[in-house]
Parts: C-alpha cells; sequence; structure tokens
C-alpha cells in the first residue's frame, strides 16, 4: 500500500501526508512508509525529490524517534549524482528544521561548494533561499559568506537585493569580523541601497545599516567611535522622512538601538531648525546617491516629524526611541519632556500608553521635571476612558517629585477626581497616594493643616467619613511619618483615630504594602501621640521587631523591587542594602518572595502589550538579587529557589507571548520556536509541582491554572498538530483544578470559567478548527496572573552525587563487555515518602542505563539521607577510553505520558543534581 501511495499523482501524496499527520497511524507503517520514502529519494529517476522531502520533514516533525534516519537520507541525498540543485534548498531547510545540522562538523552546512553553488545558480528562489539562510553556513568562512553577500546585493532582482541585506544583518550576530575594511564595505553597501527604488530593499537596508554600523563603531579607535556613531545615527535619521510607513518604524527602532550619540546632534533632532552648533559639522555618509557627506543639520524634524507622523505605528516607535536615547543627555531629556506631554492628547490610544510609559521611565532615573502649564494634560490621563492609560499614568505620577505645594494640590485632586469616576481603580490609586505622600511629606502637613475641620465629628458627633476625598485623606495621613523628607511631619493623633473606621477600605487598597493586623497597630500608635513623626518613625519606635521586619519594611522592598529594579539600578542598590539589614529568618525571605509575586502582576499587562524588553530586564534584576540572597538563607532556600522557577516561567511566558502576538507572520520555523517555548515552559510547571514538598492547594491551583495557559496557548495558536492528544491533556488538568475547587472551595477564575465553557461548546458543536481557535483565544485574553501567597512550610527536593578518586588522570578500570562498578555517595534532600528515585547512567544522548534507587533501605532522616553506592554501569564499549554521566532524577507520577523504557522509569524524569562525568580507561 505505501508503494501506491508514491505513484506520483497529487492525491497520492495528500493521503500519504494524512497517514502521517494522524496520531493513531501505527510505527510499524510510518516505518514502511519512511523506507520506501528513502529508497525513492535515492533513485535518481524519480521526479518528485521536494515532494518526498516534505512528505519526510512530517514524518520527523510527527514521530521525532524516526527523525534521525530521516537526517541521514537526506545528507546521503547531496551526494546522488545528478541531484538537481533548485531541490538542495528543500533538504537544507528540512535540517535545518531539525536543529541536527550544525552539530555536525561536516555536511552540507560545512560545504564552501554547495554553498557558491547554490549563491550563483539561475533560479531566482535559490539565490533568495541561501541569502535568507546564510546563517545556517557556519562551516563556511566568514570572509566567504560576506564577500558573497555583497555581491549578491547587486543582483538585479529587489527580493534577492532584500534577502541580501536579511543576510548581513543575520550574520553581524553571528560571526567575528576583525577586518575594519570588510566592515566598511558591508556598511557602505547599505547606506547605498537606501536610496533603492523599491521600498522592501530600503527597509532591510535600515536594519544593515544600524548593525553593521554598530560594528564599524567598535572596531574604531576610541577617540574616532563617537564621531562614527554620529555618522550612523544622522544615516538613520535620513530614512526618519522616507515615503514608506515600514520604513519610518523601521528607522525609529533603528535610532532607538545606537549606543553612543552626542548631545548636538540630539538636540538638532528635536529641533526645526539648524542650530550654531551643528551648522559645520559634516559626517561620512550618503546624503544623496551622489553625495557621500552627510550635514549635522539632517538631524532636524526627525522626531518633530515622527511624532506628529499620520500612522501611529510611527509615533509609538518614535516614542520607544526617544526613551531609549534619553540615557545619553539630561538636556535632551528635558526638552523630549515638552515634546510628549503633547503626545498625551494623541488619537491612538497605544501611542499615548508609550509615551507614558517613556514619561514613567525618566521619573525612575529621576529627570521627569513636569512644568505647572503641563499638569491638566499629564493629569488629564487619570480620566482617560483606557484602564491601561489610567493605570500607566499613575505609575509615572507615583514617583515624580513636585516642586511647588499647588502642583502637589493638583495631582491630588487629578486622583480624587479619578476615583470618582472609576470606583474599581481604588486599590491601585490608593498605592500611588502613599507613595507620593511618601515623596512629598511636608506637603501632606500642609494640607492637613487646613483641612483638619474637615474630618472633625458634626455637634450631633456624627463622622461624614463616607466620600471619596476623606478616605484620600486618610491614606495621605498614613503615609505621612515615613516621608523620605525625614522632616517633622505633624499630623492630630485624632486623624489616625478616625481613620480606623475605615480601615477594611484602606486596607483592601494598600493590601500590598499592609496586612489590616499591621495597619492597625500602625494606627493606634499613631493616635497615641501628639505629634507623629518621621524621627519617631526611623528610631524603631513604631511596632515591636517582629511585625516592624516582616511588614513596614516590605512596603519599602515594594517600592524598591517596581521602582528600582526595572531600570534604576541605584534604587535596585538601596533596596539591597535595606533587605540585608532586615534578612535573616525564614519569614523575611517569605516577605521577600511575596513582594515578587505582587508585582508580577504588574508586568503581565507589559507581557501582553509586547514590551519585553523592560519585563526581562526586571526578571532579570530580581532573579540576580535572589541567587544572591540564596547563598545566605539555608533554612528558607526552597522558599528563594521556587521563586526563581516562578520568574523562569513567567518569563518564558512573555519570549511565548511574543510569539504569538507575532502569529500571523509565523512560518513553520516560527512555529518550531513557539512549539519549543510552550514545551519548555510546560515542563518548568511540571518540575515545580513534582520537586517542591508541602504546597498548599491554593499554591497547586495557581501552578495548574498557570498549566492550563500553556494548553489553551497551544491551541488557539494551531502551534500543535496533535490537536486530541492536547485537548486530551487539558482536560486532564481541568480535573484537577475541578477537584481542587469541590475539595477546598477555591474560586475559579474568569479565565478557567470561560475555558470550561469553550470545551463544552467545541464538544457539543461540529464547528470547524478556526471557531476552536477563537474560543481559546477568548478564554485565553481573560488570564491574569492572581497573587500567590507562599506558606513558608515549602522543602525542595534535591541531590548530589560525589564521585571517589576519579578524574581524567586517574580514570576507574574496565574490561570491555563486562561490567563495572562506580563508587558514589549520595545525598538525598528532603525526599518525599512516595517518591520514585533513579539513577541515570548515560554514556550518550540515546543510550542511558536506570538503576531504582529504593532510598528507604538507607539510614538517615526524613531531610537528609547521606549513603555509599556501588553502580553497576553493563554497557562497556569497546573502546581504550569513555567517559559517562551519571545524576539522580525523580520520577513524575502525576505526569500521563508514558516513556519508554523497558527496564526503567514509565514516567518522565526531573534531574535532582548536576550530571557528574566519570572516566572509564581500558585495563591492560
Amino acid at each position: 500500500m505505501e508503494q501506491r501511495l508514491l505513484s506520483g499523482s497529487p492525491k497520492s501524496a495528500v493521503v500519504a501526508l494524512s497517514l502521517i499527520t494522524n496520531p493513531f497511524t501505527s510505527h510499524q507503517t510510518l516505518s514502511s512508509l519512511l523506507d520506501i520514502l528513502i529508497l525513492n529519494l535515492q533513485d535518481q529517476k524519480f521526479d518528485h525529490p521536494n515532494k518526498i522531502l516534505s512528505l519526510l520533514a512530517a514524518i520527523s516533525h510527527q514521530r521525532p524517534q524516526l527523525s534521525s534516519r530521516v537526517i541521514s537520507a537526506v545528507q546521503k541525498f547531496f551526494f546522488v549524482p545528478s541531484v538537481p540543485i533548485p531541490s538542495f534548498p528543500c533538504a537544507l531547510s528540512l535540517l535545518l528544521n531539525t536543529d541536527h545540522s550544525n552539530t555536525i562538523g561536516s555536511g552540507p552546512f560545512y560545504d564552501e561548494s554547495l554553498f557558491l553553488s547554490l549563491c550563483f545558480w539561475p533560479c531566482v528562489k535559490t539565490r533568495r533561499w541561501v541569502a535568507k539562510n546564510v546563517g545556517a553556513f557556519l562551516g563556511v568562512r566568514p570572509s566567504v559568506l560576506l564577500t558573497v553577500l555583497l555581491g549578491i546585493t547587486k543582483d538585479p532582482y529587489p527580493c534577492i537585493r532584500e534577502a541580501a541585506l536579511d543576510g548581513l544583518v543575520s550574520l553581524s550576530n553571528r560571526v567575528a569580523v576583525d577586518d575594519k575594511s570588510l566592515t566598511e564595505c558591508c556598511y557602505f553597501r547599505a547606506t547605498e541601497l537606501l536610496f533603492d527604488a523599491q521600498k522592501s530593499v530600503r527597509c532591510s537596508a535600515v536594519s544593515a545599516v544600524c548593525e553593521w554600523g554598530q560594528l564599524l563603531v567598535a572596531l574604531n579607535e576610541e577617540k574616532c567611535k563617537r564621531d562614527w556613531s554620529d555618522a550612523v545615527f544622522l544615516q538613520i535619521c535620513l530614512m526618519a522622512r522616507d515615503m514608506d510607513m515600514n520604513i519610518r518604524v523601521s528607522a525609529f527602532d533603528a535610532l532607538g538601538k545606537i549606543q553612543m550619540v552626542s548631545e548636538d546632534l540630539l538636540m538638532q533632532s528635536l529641533s526645526r531648525k539648524a542650530l550654531e552648533s551643528t551648522k559645520e559639522k559634516n559626517y561620512p555618509g550618503h546624503y544623496t546617491v551622489k553625495l557621500l557627506r552627510i550635514p549635522a543639520s539632517a538631524a532636524a524634524f526627525t522626531f518633530v516629524h515622527g511624532l506628529q507622523d499620520e500612522f501611529h505605528e510611527v509615533r509609538r516607535s518614535a516614542c520607544c526611541a526617544l526613551q531609549m536615547l534619553m540615557a545619553f543627555s539630561s538636556e535632551f531629556t528635558g526638552e523630549a519632556v515638552h515634546v510628549l506631554m503633547d503626545i498625551l492628547n494623541d488619537d491612538s490610544l497605544v501611542v499615548r500608553l508609550q509615551a507614558l510609559e517613556t514619561l514613567h521611565h525618566i521619573s525612575l532615573c529621576g529627570q521627569l521635571k513636569v512644568e505647572e502649564s503641563h499638569l491638566h494634560m499629564f493629569f488629564g490621563s487619570l480620566m482617560d476612558g483606557s484602564p491601561m492609560i489610567r493605570s500607566a499614568s499613575r505609575k509615572a505620577i507615583q514617583s515624580i517629585k513636585l516642586p511647588k505645594l499647588k502642583m502637589f494640590r493638583l495631582c491630588i485632586d487629578a486622583l480624587v477626581k479619578n476615583l470618582e469616576l472609576y470606583p474599581l481603580d481604588e486599590a491601585d490609586v490608593f498605592s500611588v497616594l502613599y507613595k507620593i505622600g511618601r515623596i512629598h511629606g511636608k506637603y501632606v502637613a500642609s494640607i492637613f493643616q487646613e483641612v483638619f475641620q474637615e474630618l472633625e465629628p458634626s455637634f450631633d458627633g456624627n463622622l461624614g467619613f463616607h466620600n471619596t476625598r476623606t478616605a484620600v485623606l486618610f491614606v495621605l495621613a498614613i503615609s505621612a511619618p515615613v516621608s523620605f523628607d525625614r522632616e517633622i511631619c505633624s499630623i492630630p493623633p485624632q486623624v489616625f483615630s478616625y481613620a480606623v473606621t475605615m480601615l477594611g477600605r484602606i486596607s483592601s487598597g494598600l493590601v500590598d504594602l499592609f496586612d489590616q493586623n499591621t495597619l492597625l497597630n500602625y494606627l493606634s500608635h499613631c493616635s497615641k501621640f501628639t505629634a507623629v513623626s518621621a524621627s519617631e518613625f526611623f528610631k524603631g519606635e513604631l511596632l515591636d521587631s517582629q511585625t516592624k521586619n516582616s511588614n513596614i519594611h516590605l512596603g519599602k522592598m515594594s517600592d524598591w523591587i517596581f521602582n528600582g529594579c526595572s531600570d534604576n539600578l541605584v534604587g535596585l542598590k538601596k533596596f539591597t542594602t535595606l533587605f540585608q539589614h532586615h534578612s535573616n529568618s525564614v519569614d523575611e525571605a517569605t516577605s521577600y518572595s511575596q513582594v515578587i509575586f505582587q508585582q508580577v502582576r504588574d508586568l503581565w499587562p507589559m507581557i501582553q502589550l509586547g514590551y519585553m524588553n523592560e519585563v526581562i530586564r526586571t526578571l532579570r534584576n530580581w532573579k540576580h538579587e535572589l541567587k544572591r540572597l540564596n547563598n545566605d538563607f539555608h533554612q528558607s532556600a526552597a522558599i528563594l529557589v521556587f521563586s526563581m522557577n516562578y520568574l523562569r516561567v513567567i518569563k518564558l511566558y512573555g519570549k511565548t507571548w511574543a510569539h504569538y502576538l507575532s502569529l500571523g507572520n509565523l512560518q513553520f520555523n516560527g512555529m518550531g520556536i513557539l512549539e519549543a517555548l510552550l514545551q519548555k515552559t510546560e515542563r518548568r510547571l511540571e518540575e515545580i509541582l513534582c520537586r517542591f514538598l508541602g504546597l498548599s492547594r491554593e499554591e497547586e491551583f495557581h501552578i495548574l491554572e498557570l498549566t492550563l495557559v500553556t494548553y489553551t496557548l497551544r491551541l488557539s495558536s494551531g502551534a500543535t498538530c496533535c490537536f486530541n492528544a492536547c485537548m486530551n491533556e487539558l482536560k486532564s488538568v481541568i480535573s484537577r483544578v475541578e477537584r481542587l475547587h469541590r475539595e477546598r472551595s477555591i474560586e475559579l477564575s474568569d479565565f478557567i470559567i470561560e475555558l470550561q465553557n469553550a470545551l463544552c461548546e467545541i464538544d457539543n458543536s461540529e464547528d470547524d478548527a478556526t471557531d476552536r481557535l477563537y474560543l481559546f483565544q477568548r478564554s485565553l485574553y481573560l488570564f491574569s496572573p492572581k497573587h500567590i501567597v507562599l506558606s513558608g512550610e515549602i522543602k525542595y527536593m534535591s541531590a548530589d552525587v560525589n564521585i571517589f578518586d576519579n578524574s581524567f588522570e586517574n580514570p576507574i578500570l574496565f574490561v570491555t563487555g563486562l561490567p563495572v562498578g562506580v563508587s558514589l555517595e549520595i545525598t538525598l534532600y528532603n525526599i518525599s515518602s512516595e517518591a520514585r528515585l533513579w539513577l541515570t547512567i548515560a554514556l550518550t544522548e540515546k543510550s542511558t542505563q536506570f538503576i531504582f534507587l529504593n532510598f528507604h533501605e538507607f539510614e538517615g532522616c526524613n531531610e537528609v539521607r547521606k549513603f555509599p553506592f556501588v553502580a553497576p554501569f553493563y554497557r562497556t564499549p569497546k573502546v581504550k577510553y569513555f567517559s559517562i554521566k551519571i545524576s539522580v532524577a525523580i520520577e513524575c507520577l502525576s505526569k500521563v505520558q508514558r516513556l519508554r523504557h523497558k527496564n526503567g522509569p514509565k514516567h518522565e524524569l526531573f534531574q535532582l543534581c548536576e550530571e557528574k562525568e566519570v572516566h572509564l580507561s581500558l585495563a591492560r
């Protein structure tokens, strides 16, 4: 039957493809079909090599266990006589997608003659494919790659010139080029193509100019670096006025990547006319096709035009570029703020959001100086109809230092109006008010001297504490004693007594700073003194030491993490110092982790919008601090390790979401990246559930909800070919979530409820795949991570393996064909009684021996068991010398998928320690 499927007709190929993609096709049938495909591929008389290669690619993708045979057959295909060269790109694409080709020291990607033949082949598609995928030919000398690409940039076909420029961009990040003259050739060739007639070529040329310009700057001497960087900046500024919208977007994106610019040029880019400081300056480059010197005045109008462009994509890109360039000049930052204030009235929500994000970035750096004339526009965004705009505006406001009391009053009035119009914003508004009050303590004291009469009870003894303004004043009063001004902030003690009447409302708004009991203690203390001052608070007389350490400092840590770790390194250092002084117990480590979990919720909208640079930078700083603190916390290591694993999962979700947003432009390669990220995320979540003991039902529920997000992303993107298998996995996790919901009365989120409805609708209907994707996408956008609360009693399962007297110079002796014993010392930490442990001994990636460890037979306490063990290795090869890798792994019993190990684990394994290498030598 398999032979008839390859008769050559289009129908037979479709039937063969359906067999391959069907998950219920037997392994034997696919193996037979693969044998016939390989024979026909080697047959010189067969007329359809591309069709066979496509079927082989499908087999390799569907059945990874057969991919090694596919790769071997495709590599032999290149040596078959009279193979048509147009078939080579298809074969190379197959190897490229398997990610195995570059791990081999030889092969088609290392063949210079093959590369040159494809580059100069008459077929346009072939030349274009090679130029696009030139980064895969890492075995070819960089000088050859660059020289050939430079030649292809003069190809008469625009699509090939575009592909050649894209190839140059990919090589700029992959090969090391020390030849300055060759780098100049690449850079100036790209500048020539900025004036190409085809807009697609010009767009690719902008990226090439940016990347190779940066390389050229790096290769120059220190005294010339700034001039060359200025030249690159000017060259890209010229393209910000191109007629094509996509080119203008690319130009501003490239401007944001410039790493060094003179202040004169930055100021010129914001000006509408030529400045005196730039009139006489010229730089090397292509001003026109014939003029090879660029005047500095060419930068004029760059951001003026960009921020007033008719397309919102250009305006948003210009805002992003401004944000990146502000690090080079405080004067430029001050001028840019004036421009950004006008952008807050933009018609596009995306542009307004980016402008506020840029202002927030400036405020974190302490350079946001808002003038009184701008306040009506700045604070006007607090009344915007979009919750994202209001949230971004509050984030920018909370760290501004206002120079006048009048401006502070306007700020408070704007927040009050925000709260009156949008009561659902109350928690966020209260948090911002608290932070503003800490910055402007003396202004708060001045306000209370005037408004205290409003808070006094009436003649009949009634307290009119029901309006929004009163709640705002109470929050400001709470913030005053901890003012950063360190000045006496006298607040009448009655105010704190009155604030107790709104304790529930205020504590719900400040939940990320205080719990309700701590807030009550704080208000009770403040109400006992005739005047509460900052000096009293910082002397430590406010609360008992335990409550102070675990709660008051938690509020400070929250501010430093959110306001400092993402961009402001100075704030990060202050936060680190603060935590070092007060972190000496499990409770403190738990509090630290709780702050991070709280702030993850604030990162999620940025992930959904694709702001991954800020997200990754923030997560990286948090993980760096966790790793440093983990060295000092032996008892609380499990909490910090859990936090690090959790942040890795969030980072993976960010990368996955970025690919998910660009789904419309994804091809096979991009879909493969998305699937790989989803698989990695799923495995991380399974490892958390498997290796951490003592997780509460609520914590388990939280991790399972993230697992559901992973499956929903896979199903809504169409990234999986095994739809039914993925649906079964999803339903299995849904069942576990529903069981926890019934047992512990855990509230289901809107995301899970919508997902349940989507599953019911899919099961009860016969809609096509497009409708299914829509149902999952609708569920997905309802997800928002909840604040996970750790109990502080979790334990982390791990192990250690020590090998006695073994090194490369002192190997273990063996006799070929006979078992050899390896003496080990194994230490197990916090292993549960239900765990199934295996010792894995790997000779190669595909040759692993498993030994079951019944750790109940070994002595030791429940937390630590340390014992000697002799591991027998049976597969001694016929070689003089070899090495094996040994580690301890735990079997994940909750995973449905079973592995095919005859005498080994039946479920997926997770390593409990790093692999240790053992060296063995043949006995003489």
